[in-house]
């Protein structure tokens, strides 16, 4: 038997990119080829990096290659010839087309033929396609190694099929064989000498056999199930490769022709696609909760084994690989190797990390400088990619990293670390969905971090099973402060940090928030086809026929400024429909519209003041009742409601000024056995950095005013809406009331929407830099910030947002302290609201919440000396000496000793500030002596 050794994954990969550039491959293809095979071995896939050394990628003796070319091309389809060129080149130019249709019309189908060597694991392309959030179907056609049931003459491929599925948590990847064995997997036992299961497959005289040589020498290998469902299966793909493809249907092996079929569907064209990740998330965790048998192996998911596998790997640095395959690489790497000694790398000529292809492929692979009929030294042409008369057939490989999901037996395997808020943490793996998913998730993150160090990651969705921590104030702290250009003498900060800023949601499988926020869905026609949408600022529109009215007749009704905003908001969200109002409390006026007179509403303690002034003096009198319950308590919620009575539950987490946060599942999952709605105030962490709606809410309610607007000059209010028939009533209050808002505030909406991920980026690592240092001073007695880890709901609020957000709260124990702070500052603006580009400060008992009576603030732990914060995008450090002096003055008015506002102590900042000072001196005494031996004697 070949023994297994435990390799250097860097080593391997560097390896095989150099013997595969040998081979005559063009740099950019050796790192596509190499990160394809390096995800099978990690996974202990027989896909692996053996075919290098097996020869199976040098191609046909003696058949040139051609240039890819589409045979036929459509709106939704392409067919490629794939030139007699590697399968797995082929398989990347079908998927990239089969992508870009799909995101422009929901569906793409690209066929390839005239291939005649390996596509590689096929789960690898399937996971390409559900990581931009749509179903993926990839099906592989290959010679005759397989028998149909009932015969032991080989007719079938080994015919793979890969399917990958978009969860609310990562994609869930099935990627197998329809035959019993892999071809692979036979010869790598033929030569370590082992022996296979007796129904494996037969010899060349029809008789089961143990030998692999024998099967693989004349034979034929069985379906997986040994049975005709195995076999009818494989016929499947041959059908729909051979058949829609154009592949070979006999003779495969002498015609070198094989055919693939990939498929990409988008969940959306039958419904919210929220709606179908979360229906496959239910069914996958119903399967992963199943009872196991006694002393059985466990439920196990798609893709899990091997995933949990990969992690173990990436941990450790290594993968195994059996040494004669290796010495095989390494000899063919030989030449390339020699020829990289003696000059400097070029960019992008080795990959210095496991999977670098990730994060160092081109976006689009240039043709080879070499001909096709230029032989390289190995003898084998080599394999440039071509293209079709421009229509970009050639392979394009996105920045993509299969992930890693493990399941709770296994996360002992793997070292867990906190994600701290400005670490960016990768997808995890296509298990979907695994028991202990916080182990899975971390591991998984630090060790591709740490390997992929300029990979830009951004967290996957927000769910009660995948944790991603928010922000750790000193991470969070040295990020906001490094981002100053100048040199900054009186408050130390952590300039060489390595954090970024915290992360933004990737609410589906496709573009990240902040790309989302810029492309929005285009629903309204415009003929010279302006980047920004136009403006409808018009209140009524002029009709052709007096008696039927085209799509718009009154701006009160619609207006396709607003259904723009709103249409986008929707896809932020995963609703079905989105409404625009005047207001906030608008659009919470309209969701009580949903309670009957008679019925009850239960809501939080710790509300925005506009919301406890409608429940207290405006809903009474429609005849319901309220009642104010602790929400962070759902034993409290749950004991609240009235059975036939309660109607709606109001969420607002984090609450407005005090910062409490509820579980917003929990309570969702309480609401909906009594069949009670759910609204969630989504105001402070908008959708950038929460979603309501995919935590189990009805409908979320966002105030245009803050963020999305986001510079303090529109009033309006969102509202997002998950039910058909829910929107419905929200459209027809909306219209018979006149609560719509209006064109241009619509427009400049929708202007702030475009930004409003790096806004809140930025003001978030501010606020946390904030929190951090106020939490260390002498006169604040509380810090209420969900991101500081001494926050009593941080473990919650980590499960489900994000980021801590750019809004906090302090008390000073002292109403005349406080008043002095906030009335001292200079670049705090002293008003109500939050969520603009400019800093603001309150007192929010004499202001936003001074509508609530003193005694109800005092019930619900509303102190007078509470201050509210809201950061803005202003310098970090500025903001922090503003507040330094501000504080320093209240001190001395309440006859304190003045004590300075600063970070909490960081060693490697405080180096760097002293170094940088030194510097600075020595250059000060530099330009005092080049001055002295210029002045005139």
């Amino acid at each position: 038997m070949v023994k297994q050794h435990q390799v250097p994954i860097e080593e391997l990969q560097t390896a095989c990119c150099a013997a595969l550039q040998q081979l005559g491959y063009a740099d950019d293809e050796s790192r596509l080829i190499t990160e394809v095979l390096m995800y099978a071995q990690l996974r202990g896939n027989s896909q692996n990096v053996v075919k290098i050394a097996a020869g199976a990628l040098t191609g046909p003796a003696g058949v040139a290659r051609e240039e890819m070319r589409a045979i036929q091309e459509g709106p939704l389809s392409m067919q490629l010839d794939g030139g007699k060129r590697l399968g797995m080149l082929a398989v990347e130019a079908a998927v990239t087309q089969a992508l870009d249709r799909c995101q422009q019309l929901g569906f793409g189908i690209a066929g390839t033929c005239n291939t005649s060597s390996s596509t590689g694991a096929l789960g690898y392309w399937a996971r390409r396609i559900a990581d931009a959030g749509f179903i993926g179907l990839v099906l592989s056609q290959s010679p005759e190694y397989v028998a149909p049931h009932g015969s032991s003459q080989a007719v079938f491929g080994t015919n793979p099929i890969a399917v990958a599925v978009p969860t609310e948590h990562e994609p869930m990847v099935l990627d197998m064989a329809t035959s019993a064995a892999a071809w692979y997997d036979l010869l790598k036992a033929k030569n370590d000498g082992q022996a296979v299961p007796a129904d494996i497959g037969y010899d060349a005289h029809g008789q089961q056999t143990t030998d692999p040589g024998a099967i693989l020498d004349g034979g034929a290998i069985r379906p997986f199930d040994r049975s005709h469902k195995g076999s009818h299966l494989a016929l499947l793909v041959e059908l729909l490769t051979g058949g829609l493809a154009c592949g070979a249907v006999t003779q495969k092996a002498a015609a070198e022709n094989w055919a693939n079929l990939v498929i990409a569907l988008d969940p959306a064209l039958l419904g919210p696609a929220a709606g179908f990740r979360s229906r496959a998330t239910a069914l996958l965790e119903a399967v992963k909760a199943a009872i196991p048998i006694p002393d059985g192996p466990g439920v196990w998911l798609p893709g899990e084994r091997g995933d949990a596998q990969a992690a173990r790997c990436v941990a450790s640095g290594t993968v195994p690989v059996d040494l004669q395959t290796l010495d095989d690489i390494k000899s063919m790497a030989q030449g390339r190797m020699r020829q990289q000694s003696a000059a400097t790398p070029t960019p992008g000529a080795r990959i210095d990390d496991p999977l670098a292809a990730a994060a160092q492929v081109p976006a689009a692979h240039p043709p080879s400088s070499q001909s096709a009929d230029t032989p390289s030294s190995s003898g084998s042409p080599p394999l440039p990619v071509g293209s079709s008369g421009g229509n970009g057939v050639g392979p394009q490989v996105a920045p993509t990293a299969p992930g890693v999901q493990l399941g709770e037996d296994l996360s002992k395997d793997v070292p867990t670390q906190e994600l701290v808020p400005g670490s960016s943490a990768p997808e995890a793996g296509s298990g979907g969905v695994g028991q202990g998913p916080q182990v899975a998730s971390d591991a998984a993150g630090v060790q591709f971090e740490e390997i992929f160090p300029d990979a830009q990651w951004h967290q996957a969705d927000i769910s009660e099973d995948n944790v991603h921590q928010p922000a750790s104030p000193s991470s969070a702290a040295q990020a906001a402060a490094s981002s100053s250009d100048r040199p900054r003498d009186s408050i130390s900060t952590a300039e060489a940090s390595t954090s970024s800023l915290p992360a933004v949601s990737r609410g589906a499988r496709g573009p990240a928030m902040a790309t989302r926020l810029c492309h929005p869905p285009k629903v309204t026609e415009d003929p010279y086809g302006a980047i920004s949408p136009p403006l409808y600022q018009t209140a009524t529109f002029h009709q052709h026929s007096a008696t039927q009215c085209g799509p718009y007749d009154y701006s009160r009704s619609g207006n396709p400024t607003r259904n723009q905003l709103q249409a986008h908001v929707a896809e932020l969200e995963g609703a079905h429909r989105a409404f625009a109002f005047g207001s906030g409390m608008a659009a919470l006026s309209t969701v009580v519209r949903l309670v009957p007179s008679g019925g009850h509403i239960v809501a939080g303690r710790d509300l925005y003041g506009g919301t406890s002034r409608l429940l207290a003096r405006v809903v009474p009198n429609l005849g319901i009742t309220v009642s104010h319950v602790d929400t962070a308590n759902p034993a409290e919620v749950a004991a609240a409601f009235i059975p036939g009575r309660t109607k709606l539950l109001m969420l607002e987490t984090p609450t407005n000024p005090k910062l409490d946060v509820c579980d917003i599942r929990g309570c969702c999952e309480i609401a909906q056995q009594a069949g009670v709605l759910v609204v969630v105030d989504n105001s402070i962490m908008a959708p950038v950095f929460q979603q309501p709606l995919a935590l189990g809410a009805d409908i979320s309610m966002t105030s245009a005013t803050k963020f999305i607007a986001g510079h303090s000059d529109v009033t309006g209010g969102l509202l997002s809406v998950k039910d058909p028939a829910i929107a419905d009533q929200i459209y027809f209050f909306q219209n018979a009331e006149g609560s719509a808002l209006g064109p241009f505030d619509c427009w400049l909406s929708m202007r702030g929407l475009k930004t409003m991920a790096l806004r809140m980026e930025r003001q978030a690592a501010t606020c946390a830099l904030l929190a951090s240092a106020l939490h260390a001073h002498p006169l604040i007695s509380r810090v209420n910030y969900p991101g500081l880890p001494s926050h009593p709901a941080y473990a919650l609020h980590s499960r489900q947002a994000t980021s801590g957000g750019s809004l906090l709260s302090f008390e000073t124990g002292s109403v005349e302290a406080s008043q002095k702070i906030v009335e001292q500052t200079k670049l705090f603006k002293v008003t109500v609201s939050f969520g603009s580009v400019t800093s603001l400060i309150s007192l929010p008992c004499y202001m936003s919440h001074a509508s609530i009576p003193a005694e109800v603030r005092a019930a619900r732990g509303l102190p007078d000396d509470l201050i509210r914060i809201s950061a803005g995008i202003e310098d970090p450090e500025d903001l922090l000496q503003d507040l330094d002096q501000a504080i320093q003055q209240a001190m001395k008015c309440v006859g304190q000793k003045p004590v300075p506002l600063q970070l909490p102590h960081q060693p490697a900042a405080d180096a760097a500030a002293a170094e940088k000072q030194q510097l600075r001196q020595r250059i000060k005494d530099l330009e005092g002596l080049l001055a002295q031996a210029q002045s005139p004697a």
